[in-house]
């Protein structure tokens, strides 16, 4: 069994048998709301969603959970293409069995793990909101996490977990985040599992790259938002705001909410607008 982990104050730690034997890890919080189900992006835990869980957690009923072989989650030996990142969501919802459809919040690498699911198994999901998501436009700034991550699992090999910590603990996550809850997001953050895993996830990118094109060049089955981050005036921004309003332009109920004071790490630069936007959203779903 895996070491108990500290969730943040108001929270709650859990763990889920999926059928193959294989725990995977979650917390929640709030009692009375709408569900929502946070998912991570590369290399993070149900830990960096912290704030954001604590400050929805007073109007809705929250879940973010470890994806396989991060924080307190087993390990998966198949391939982590993008296909088999959605068959583990699917399996954890179907294991849960919530009883009504979810609203599914995915950051960056979690964007197309919770799209998949939805257009594979639409019966889970009540809505998407896609936070500052891969998108394929940003291909030529994707081509540098492969490289980005050979040199953190050189330097945490070597020693150096502890000063590359340092820059989220003084940097833009400390604007919003307390102490304590960068602290909880950082337990298993930058950690060699956590990066070995990471890696599993990258080296199927051209196995997943298909499903990535078809998902951006179809209507989504459930209302999808797209939260962008607007902070800096760089190519890769602008890219982001047009590729995702192309993207929810192709669906009814799409549209696009520009965070202009956050980069790629919203939900940690800006957590109370983060938790404030997924509200408004679901306030805004139209009625089933």
């Amino acid at each position: 069994m895996p070491e108990p982990r500290d969730p943040g104050a108001g929270l709650t730690e859990h763990l889920a048998g999926l059928p193959d034997g294989r725990k995977i890890r979650y917390v929640t919080g709030g009692k009375d709301g709408p569900l929502v189900l946070l998912e991570c992006g590369l290399g993070n835990t149900a830990g960096t969603w912290v704030t954001v869980q604590r400050h929805l957690s007073a109007t809705c009923r929250t879940i973010a959970y470890d994806r396989a072989g991060i924080g307190g989650s087993d390990r998966d030996g198949r391939s982590r293409s993008l296909a088999r990142l959605a068959e583990d969501l699917a399996a954890f919802l179907d294991v849960l069995d919530l009883g009504e459809p979810v609203v599914l919040v995915g950051h960056s690498w979690g964007g197309p793990i919770v799209r998949l699911l939805a257009e594979r198994r639409p019966e889970h999901v009540r809505a998407l909101m896609l936070v500052d998501p891969t998108i394929t436009a940003a291909k030529k700034w994707l081509r540098v996490v492969r490289p980005l991550y050979l040199r953190l699992m050189w330097t945490v090999r070597m020693g150096g977990r502890e000063r590359l910590l340092r820059s989220y603990r003084t940097g833009r996550w400390a604007q919003e985040m307390s102490p304590r809850d960068i602290e909880v997001a950082l337990t298993d953050f930058m950690t060699r599992a956590n990066l070995r895993t990471s890696w599993q996830e990258i080296r199927p990118q051209g196995e997943s790259w298909p499903d990535l094109v078809a998902l951006e060049s179809m209507p989504s089955a459930v209302p999808i938002r797209f939260l962008v981050g607007g902070d800096r005036p760089e190519p890769l921004r602008a890219v982001m705001t047009e590729g995702c309003a192309r993207i929810a332009a192709l669906s009814r109920w799409g549209s696009t909410v520009v965070v202009g004071e956050a980069g790629h790490s919203i939900p940690q630069e800006r957590p109370a607008r983060t938790a404030a936007e997924i509200e408004k959203f679901i306030r805004e779903l139209p009625s089933a």
